[in-house]
């Protein structure tokens, strides 16, 4: 097996956990640049691609090793590569890196109003890696990764066929087949896109979106799912709320609600759903306007408007009587007579 080739990329590259736009060193055996402000503390269990591990490098080994191109401005890990920074690891067949020329933000005004390059910034760096000063006035702002990818941390994974990350905004969108992120306790799935807003730690999941809690029995299904996500006592990142928006199907143990908007608040286990709701249960059906869904109790209130305003429509149930068994004819066990 041909060993991975390591390289670290102190403060520069990958999806994975940049700092906002921080400048681009690339060494081998390079010290890391002189660390700035510490950020507001990440979670240590969330995915931290832009705040996460600011001012830390960022180990990256590919089997084939790195290629830069300088027209491109593009770096590319090929075959098996992986990025580690701080508690986030990406890993997928090859991971790019692009970068920009850097503009020395204007004395007195804030760091992120430079963003951009003028026309007359600094030249970009040649072939030859920086001296890990971070002074090679370029920065990364866009990675993306290719094939098998995983981004995780230990207590979250997030998988698809393509990942690309906007540094600038920390949001980073996964696309591909079978996308998923799982954490401890929930399993979140999608068709077409799936995405985590880094500052909001919120995961969006569009298309077919999916978010089961298999140790509870619950499933919430919609056209679009909203996951905002916090660290529980465990250290863990798991969701906190969740928003379902158009054709929602929650089920539970005992009922399927379907409706046209949800949300669900999972520490008190209660679900709101409005807009066409209807509620079977067994072979029972009913039909309103707003239902209150207590996972916890497994109570279900239908209501035809939430308290304070007005209905436009009455609640209405259809109960279904469960057939008698007819009880089997007893067996005959008697003795025949001659």
């Amino acid at each position: 097996m041909k060993k991975a080739v390591p390289f670290r990329i102190a403060a520069g590259l990958i999806a994975a956990s940049l700092a906002a736009a921080a400048p681009l060193v690339l060494a081998k055996d390079s010290k890391p640049p002189p660390a700035a402000k510490a950020p507001a503390a990440q979670p240590a269990g969330d995915i931290g691609f832009a705040s996460g591990g600011s001012g830390q490098p960022l180990d990256v080994t590919a089997d084939q090793g790195i290629e830069f191109s300088k027209d491109a401005k593009e770096i590319i890990a090929r075959v098996n590569a992986k990025a580690v920074r701080a508690n986030t690891t990406v890993t997928a067949d090859t991971l790019t890196a692009y970068y920009r020329d850097k503009t020395p933000p204007v004395p007195g005004e804030p760091a992120d109003k430079a963003k951009k390059p003028a026309p007359d910034a600094a030249q970009p760096p040649g072939d030859k890696p920086s001296d890990g000063s971070g002074t090679g006035g370029s920065e990364v702002w866009r990675v993306t990764a290719d094939g098998n990818v995983d981004i995780f941390t230990p207590t979250q994974h997030a998988y698809g066929d393509h990942a690309d990350y906007n540094i600038d905004d920390a949001v980073v969108v996964l696309t591909g087949d079978h996308l998923k992120m799982t954490t401890p306790q929930d399993i979140v799935t999608a068709r077409d896109t799936l995405e985590y807003w880094e500052n909001k730690h919120q995961a969006v999941a569009r298309g077919d979106a999916v978010a089961i809690a298999p140790a509870k029995g619950q499933r919430i299904q919609a056209d679009t799912l909203v996951a905002d996500f916090a660290e529980n006592k465990q250290k863990q990142m798991v969701i906190q709320v969740a928003h379902g928006y158009d054709h929602v199907v929650l089920t539970t143990a005992t009922d399927v609600v379907t409706g046209d908007r949800a949300d669900y608040v999972v520490e008190t286990g209660i679900v709101t759903v409005t807009g066409s709701v209807k509620i079977t249960r067994g072979g029972n059906q009913f039909d309103g306007n707003y239902a209150v869904v207590n996972l916890n109790t497994g109570i279900s209130k239908l209501l035809s408007a939430p308290a304070g305003k007005p209905a436009d429509r009455q609640v209405r149930g259809l109960f279904v009587p469960t057939p008698k068994k007819t009880p089997a004819p007893p067996s005959d066990t008697a003795p025949k007579g001659p």
